[in-house]
């Protein structure tokens, strides 16, 4: 067990660890795909310098194993009470008017205070860009969602999840925009590549050493338990049915799933 890591999953290019499922049914958020890696450098951080801890970070990163422990999961939270879930929630609730939107307030203030409003690292310098963004990138994102589904062929499949100990899953890592889009829109099928799981999971399922194909072996039964009807009380917008791309897909930089750059 201590030999698995989650890169052996995240390298591989065949993608074998990505699963097709009810985006409903992932209720929970972690956050970094790098949980017990995250904790490493927080500690770090206390007494290392800033310059010397850089070089650190990225096989620290590569060191991070498939299984979790538990007391990580206590950071999880319901994915539609993220502040992304609900910036893109509101931004849709707005869609005719993206100038009261929340998304645009909170970009147009950042703009005031530091002369540029930033999406990940693309600079924005100016209100008319904010609403070109949310109008061309985000909703642009969402229109296509709608037609197509998630378009497999035209993108990478960055969005990742972690196995929790019932089986279900917990959203991490990238491709969050589009996750939340693909909640609010009412997709049916979305991917997600499982690059851990909780440490119970693990002894419960895996034998004492596993391997990367004792896990893919269980990831049909993963695949159909996150597949069923969304539960109670998550919010979506049915969407038309539209064919899902199975093609291998081309790594796609900093675009988006379907083209857009709201990803």
């Amino acid at each position: 067990m201590r030999g698995l890591k989650q890169r052996q999953f995240l390298k591989d290019p065949r993608y074998r660890s990505v699963i097709w499922i009810d985006p409903t049914q992932v209720r929970l958020q972690l956050g970094s795909k790098w949980p017990v890696g995250r904790e490493r450098l927080n500690r770090l951080e206390r007494f290392v310098p800033g310059a010397l801890l850089g070089p650190l970070r990225a096989p620290i990163k590569h060191a991070e194993p498939f299984a979790i422990p538990a007391h990580h999961f206590s950071a999880a939270m319901l994915v539609r009470e993220t502040q992304r879930y609900r910036r893109i929630a509101d931004a849709l609730d707005h869609a005719d008017a993206l100038q009261d939107s929340l998304w645009f307030h909170q970009m147009r203030t950042q703009l005031r205070d530091t002369g540029a409003a930033y999406y990940k690292t693309r600079a924005l310098r100016s209100e008319a860009e904010i609403l070109a963004f949310l109008r061309e990138d985000l909703l642009g994102l969402v229109e296509s969602m709608r037609e197509n589904g998630f378009d497999g062929s035209r993108t990478g499949y960055e969005s990742t999840a972690v196995i929790m100990a019932d089986g279900s899953l917990c959203k991490t890592g990238s491709g969050n925009h589009r996750f939340c889009i693909a909640k609010l829109i009412g997709l049916d099928r979305f991917p997600l590549q499982v690059v851990g799981a909780h440490e119970g999971w693990v002894k419960t399922h895996l034998p004492p050493s596993p391997t990367v194909e004792d896990v893919l072996a269980l990831l049909p039964a993963v695949e159909a338990h996150n597949s069923a009807p969304a539960p109670a009380g998550d919010h979506v917008t049915p969407a038309p049915e539209a064919p899902h791309g199975t093609a291998r897909p081309r790594r796609a930089g900093s675009r988006s799933a379907n083209g857009h750059g709201a990803g």
